[in-house]
């Protein structure tokens, strides 16, 4: 079994450890970013820079208060959509990618 990717400890601070209040945060981050990570693979894929820094911009709060690592590579998918910059960002992507969908089954499966 894999390790646990995603660490609750700043959703258990900020709820006082209100079980219910947990609960509540993980589904809205389940429901969020499943519908955000396919709009961020179609702008990466489509190099939308406008809609990659867009939807970056918008989970790399989410994925800093779930603990994700992924979260520095939504910041290098941000800085390279306010860029001119030609950097290859597929590696980026798929780490993160990779990353929240483990994340998103782990949760599934915890809550």
């Amino acid at each position: 079994m894999k390790k646990v990717t995603y660490d609750l400890s700043q959703i258990i601070e900020l709820s006082d450890n209100d079980p219910d209040f947990i609960k509540l945060m993980v589904g809205i981050f389940i429901q969020e970013m499943t519908v955000d990570l396919d709009r961020l693979e179609l702008a990466v894929t489509e190099k939308d820079r406008e809609n990659v820094q867009r939807y970056a911009h918008k989970i790399r709060p989410s994925l800093e208060m779930f603990g994700l690592s992924g979260y520095h590579n939504a910041l290098v998918l941000e800085k390279w959509a306010k860029s001119a910059a030609m950097k290859d960002i597929s590696a980026d992507f798929k780490h993160l990618s990779q990353e929240l969908q483990e994340t998103l089954i782990q949760l599934k499966r915890d809550f």
